[in-house]
């Protein structure tokens, strides 16, 4: 893989050419518009296939991906064009394999709305390691506030990207609430009624692990929210699950505000599997 920067005079098929690589290929890749346009100083990810497969009649996404033993998910990242869907043209050039060297393993994680587009989730699905729908807040007496993440759950499992839980403060209103956290860190009839809904959440719909963000949680309330995570994690752990919390960066350990005081970050790193730093 290289970095071309647009010249003044290049086109998409000189570009191409230098590199010897496939005009529609290299556009699909890049997003490039159909009519070709570029932009002096944009930049092109160019990428060498190894291996190219030409779409015959008939043929199918799962059929090709069976042919050559790879799998769809590979397919999907290996053809970005395909917006994580199934539709073929005969004649259409598909990347089985590329010669890029990998550098080293990375997960990724995305956050996304109930109500995100199908095709946009679809097409990035292929490239996460992991995707968290937005979210499960809590209603005052403990209990979980619904989410409509079936159709996000489906659509991550067929492309292979493990679901994870979201679990906030978020209240009735749709906001972050201080109380609402405070609640449930202090009262152990609330903290045990969602521990408890939170673990038949998870279960019954298959998710892989649970993120766990209390925003705006007063400073003498940095030990019970440690406590209440490692609590959790004990009982995710039974199940072969994780838990990660989220956090806001901090420049020093006494940095003041509601987004800080919170959040004792050696404590809770003690406590969950890992942590996602909310820049």
């Amino acid at each position: 893989m290289t970095i071309h920067v647009v010249r003044s005079g290049e086109t998409l098929p000189s570009i191409a050419a230098y590199y010897g690589v496939a005009p529609a290929q290299l556009g699909a890749d890049n997003a490039v518009p159909a009519d070709g346009a570029l932009a002096v100083g944009q930049t092109l990810v160019v990428r060498f296939p190894r291996q190219v497969h030409a779409v015959q009649p008939g043929e199918t996404l799962s059929s090709i991906a069976s042919a050559y033993g790879v799998s769809l998910r590979t397919l999907w990242q290996n053809n970005w064009a395909l917006g994580g869907g199934d539709a073929l043209a005969a004649g259409e050039d598909l990347v089985i394999s590329y010669f890029d060297e990998k550098v080293g393993t990375a997960a990724f994680n995305g956050y996304a709305y109930p109500f995100i587009g199908e095709s946009l989730l679809a097409a990035q699905l292929p490239y996460l390691t992991y995707m968290t729908p937005f979210t499960y807040g809590i209603a005052a007496d403990g209990g979980l506030l619904p989410l409509d993440d079936g159709a996000m759950l489906a659509a991550a499992r067929a492309r292979g990207t493990r679901p994870v839980m979201h679990l906030s403060t978020l209240t009735e209103s749709g906001q972050f609430d201080t109380r609402r956290g405070a609640t449930v860190l202090t009262d152990y009839g609330v903290q045990d009624r969602l521990i408890e809904e939170v673990m038949g959440t998870v279960r019954s719909r298959g998710y892989a692990g649970l993120d766990v963000d209390f925003e705006y949680l007063p400073g003498e309330l940095a030990a019970a929210y440690a406590a209440f995570l490692g609590r959790l994690q004990r009982l995710l752990h039974a199940q072969g699950l994780f838990i990660w919390a989220a956090l806001a960066p901090k420049t020093s350990a006494a940095q003041p505000g509601l987004l800080y005081e919170g959040h004792d970050y050696a404590a809770v790193g003690a406590a969950v599997d890992g942590v996602l730093l909310m820049t």
